[in-house]
C-alpha cells in the first residue's frame, strides 16, 4: 500500500496545494483613476507602485479568470490551464508535463484536478485505470475561517497574486512601455526581486505569510534574485506576467496569460459514483494482489 501511497501523492501532491491559492470577493470590470483611456486620452501617467496596488486590488475582485501557464528549466517544461471561480467554490487544473527524462512511476505527462469546497478529484491515465481519486476536506469550518482572517489563499490563481505583491514589495520596478498582449493595450512593468531585500520587507504590499513563502520556495531553487515582468491592461487587470531567474542548474522561467475576468468557467465537477477514495483504491489494489491479479493502476 505504501507504493500506491507514493504514485497518488505524486499525481496530486501539486494539486493539493491549489486548494489553498488567494482570496478576493466579487467581480467587476470597470476602470481605476487615471487609467489610460481609449479613443487618444492622454497616457496613464501613474507611478508604477500605484498601478501595481490598483491591479492587485482589481484581480482580488475578480470572481474569475482562467491562466495558461508555461513553466521552463533544466528538466523539461510544464504547461498548465488554470479555470476556477469564487462563488461557486471551484478549481480546475489541467496539466501536461514534459520531462527530459522518462517517468518511472507509470503515470501519464497530462494530469487533471478539479476542486470543490467538499473535495478535491484528481486524474491521470497512468493511476487507477484513469479513474478520478477522491480526497475529501475534513475540516470545512476551519479552512473558511483561515481563509477569512487571510491565512491562507482561497483558489488557483497562478503565480499572479504573488508577482503583484513581490513587485509592490520590491525597489526600483520601472515601466518598460507600452505594448500589446493578445491585440490589447497593456503597459510593461519590471523589477528585481532581491530575496534578501523581501524578507526583510515589512510593507503591507504582501502578507507575511506569503512572502515569506515565496523567499523559501526560490532560496530552495538555488536563487538569489529573480526578475519580474507584469503586463497591465488599460482597465487595470494583468494581461500577461513573467518570472526569470537561474538558479543551480540553469535557467528558469514562468510564464502566464490571464484571460476572461468574471466569465463563468462552466466548471464540470465529477459526480461521486465516478471517483473513488485513496482507501478504497489502497484495498482494491491490495486484493488484487492478494488474489494473483497484480496490483495495476
Amino acid at each position: 500500500m505504501k507504493a500506491i501511497q507514493k504514485s497518488f501523492l505524486a499525481a496530486t501532491g501539486a494539486a493539493l496545494a491549489l486548494t489553498l491559492t488567494a482570496c478576493g470577493g466579487g467581480g467587476g470590470s470597470e476602470s481605476s483613476g487615471g487609467g489610460a483611456a481609449k479613443n487618444g486620452a492622454k497616457a496613464d501617467t501613474r507611478d508604477p507602485y500605484a498601478v501595481l496596488k490598483a491591479a492587485k486590488a482589481k484581480v482580488a475582485k475578480q470572481n474569475s479568470y482562467k491562466t495558461k501557464r508555461l513553466a521552463k528549466n533544466s528538466e523539461g517544461h510544464e504547461r498548465v490551464e488554470y479555470a476556477f471561480s469564487r462563488e461557486p467554490d471551484l478549481t480546475d487544473k489541467k496539466s501536461w508535463d514534459y520531462s527530459r527524462e522518462a517517468k518511472e512511476n507509470g503515470l501519464d505527462n497530462y494530469d487533471q484536478m478539479v476542486g470543490t469546497e467538499d473535495a478535491l478529484f484528481t486524474r491521470n491515465a497512468g493511476l487507477a485505470g484513469g479513474r478520478w481519486l477522491r480526497t475529501d476536506v475534513k475540516d470545512k469550518a476551519a479552512e473558511k475561517e483561515a481563509i477569512r482572517k487571510g491565512e491562507i489563499q482561497q483558489r488557483a490563481e497562478g503565480e499572479l497574486p504573488n508577482w503583484l505583491g513581490v513587485l509592490g514589495a520590491s525597489k526600483g520596478v520601472t515601466k518598460v512601455g507600452e505594448e500589446k498582449v493578445g491585440g490589447k493595450p497593456a503597459a510593461h512593468f519590471k523589477g528585481t526581486v532581491v530575496l534578501d531585500e523581501l524578507e526583510k520587507y515589512k510593507g503591507d504590499a504582501m502578507r507575511d505569510w506569503l512572502r515569506e513563502s515565496f523567499v523559501e520556495e526560490r532560496r530552495k531553487r538555488g536563487h538569489d534574485k529573480v526578475d519580474v515582468d507584469v503586463w497591465i491592461g488599460r482597465d487595470d487587470l494583468p494581461l500577461k506576467a513573467q518570472e526569470s531567474g537561474k538558479d543551480s542548474k540553469g535557467p528558469r522561467d514562468t510564464t502566464e496569460e490571464y484571460t476572461d475576468y468574471g466569465v463563468d468557467p462552466k466548471i464540470q465537477v465529477p459526480a461521486l459514483k465516478d471517483s473513488i477514495t485513496l482507501d478504497q483504491f489502497a484495498q482494491e489494489s491490495y486484493d488484487k494482489g492478494r488474489s494473483g491479479g497484480g496490483a495495476k493502476g
